[in-house]
Formats: structure tokens, sequence, C-alpha cells
């Protein structure tokens, strides 16, 4: 009688021994995010990022209290 012709070996890692390795496309994400995540914390921490927050958006810098309108501002300025 003839051997069976061996097909693939599909249970490969199932016998016990050494487990799958780790597919590709979770590799490749997290290399990506890793390297994302440098490069913001390199931004962030030279400066070159910017200035962010709240007194980025006014236009003097200063950022009056709440409930203060500007005619509250300039009628306290005259008096």
């Amino acid at each position: 009688m003839t051997d069976p012709i061996p097909g693939p070996d599909l249970d490969r890692g199932l016998d016990g021994g050494t487990p799958p390795g780790m597919p590709r496309w979770v590799k490749v994400t997290a290399i990506v995010v890793g390297v994302l995540i440098l490069v913001f914390l390199v931004l962030q921490l030279t400066g070159i990022a910017g200035n962010h927050g709240p007194g980025r958006h006014s236009s003097a810098g200063i950022t009056p209290p709440a409930g203060v309108t500007e005619s509250a501002l300039s009628a306290g300025a005259s008096a």
C-alpha cells in the first residue's frame, strides 16, 4: 500500500509546542503607533509644535474674566 500524499501541516503550533507568531498587521500597527507617539513627544518637548492653550486664541494674549464685556473694560479704564 502506498503512503498518503502529505498535505500542508495545518495543525502547526497546536501540538503544545511553540505558539504561532504575531500577525504582521499587528506588528506594523504597533510600529506606526509607536513612531507617531515618538514624533508627538519630540515636537512637544522641543517646542517646535508651538504654544497651545487658551491664550493662543486671544488677540492680545490676555483673556478677560468670564462675564466681562468690552464695554465694561473701556468704562473702567476711563473712570
